[in-house]
Parts: C-alpha cells; sequence; structure tokens
C-alpha cells in the first residue's frame, strides 16, 4: 500500500498500456492548450502520487520539429469518476545527443561490439519486456509471464553518422 502524498515508482510498467496512455493524453492536451504540435515519442520514466485519486509524475520524450525533447507532465486521474487532468506539462530540457538510452556508448569514446551495459537502463528495460510480451504470445501458458528481474545484459554498439552528422546506436544482443 503507497503512502498517501508520497511519491514512488509507478505500479505500472514505464511501458504499460496505460502509462503510455495517459502520456499520450498529456501531450496532446498540451497541444490543444498550448496550441503546440508535439508528436509523444515515448514514456522516459513514471511515477505516481496518492492524492484524491492518483497524480502521474511523467517523463515524456516528444518530438518538436524534427528535434527529441524532454517533458515532464503531470497527470491527475480518478478512476471512480472518469476524471483526467494534466496538471502540469514543462520543458525538462532538450535531449542530449546521447542518452543513458545509448547504452553507455559515448561521443567519441565509443567502442564496437558487444558491450555490457546496466540493467536498470529504460532502453534494457523496454527490451526486455518486449521480449517477454513476444515470448507470451507465442506461449500455450494460461498464466501470464511477468518480468522479475533483468540479470545481465550486452548491446551491440554500431556507430554511424546519418546524412544529419547525428551518431546512431543501436541493437540489442538476444539472450538465450
Amino acid at each position: 500500500m503507497a503512502t498517501l502524498g508520497g511519491v514512488h515508482d509507478s505500479q505500472s510498467s514505464q511501458n504499460s498500456a496505460e502509462i503510455d496512455s495517459l502520456a499520450r493524453f498529456a501531450v496532446d492536451e498540451h497541444n490543444k492548450k498550448g496550441n503546440a504540435i508535439l508528436e509523444f515519442a515515448r514514456v522516459v520514466k513514471a511515477k505516481e502520487q496518492v492524492v484524491a485519486g492518483t497524480m502521474h509524475h511523467l517523463t515524456i520524450e516528444a518530438i518538436e520539429g524534427g528535434k527529441k525533447k524532454m517533458y515532464e507532465a503531470k497527470v491527475w486521474v480518478k478512476p471512480w469518476l472518469n476524471f483526467k487532468e494534466l496538471n502540469e506539462f514543462k520543458d525538462a530540457g532538450d535531449v542530449p545527443v546521447f542518452t543513458s538510452s545509448d547504452l553507455g556508448a559515448k561521443r567519441d569514446r565509443h567502442t564496437r561490439g558487444w558491450q555490457a551495459v546496466p540493467v536498470h537502463d529504460p532502453s534494457v528495460q523496454d527490451a526486455a519486456n518486449h521480449a517477454l510480451k513476444s515470448i507470451q504470445q507465442k506461449s500455450n501458458s494460461l498464466s501470464p509471464y511477468e518480468l522479475q528481474e533483468v540479470v545481465h545484459a550486452n548491446a551491440e554498439v554500431m556507430v554511424h553518422k546519418n546524412h544529419e552528422g547525428n551518431y546512431h546506436l543501436n541493437q540489442m544482443e538476444p539472450h538465450a
């Protein structure tokens, strides 16, 4: 049971449909109120606070004018009243060229090939949840699978520049 008023990690995975829906709602509401044209990209972090309902504290990556930016949003939800309201939406600064989701690679200090990466990195957690959903879809099990813990993760660093001079790093290692 959550402590009333305390902000804590969301009970839902930051990649859950519920959190994704709340983040999209926040971006849509911000666009309506501010006459903006943000495009939702992903949820970076999700926390919640028990109030008269739940206040969801979301860190959202969105695209504005072709550039990735980070935003912090607060969405207040009272499900028993079918109530949802955007309380706050603010710029959290530009997404740096290399973020934690680049899995440890740094500009001009990258080593190509497979490297161990932090298991709590959002990209690692996203990949693990995606793999789990894929396994569940192919399974005959009546019990849903649940991700308990990522024990080890590797990523292959493949660095190349696109026509705009930006670096791209990608590809997670499949584990058996």
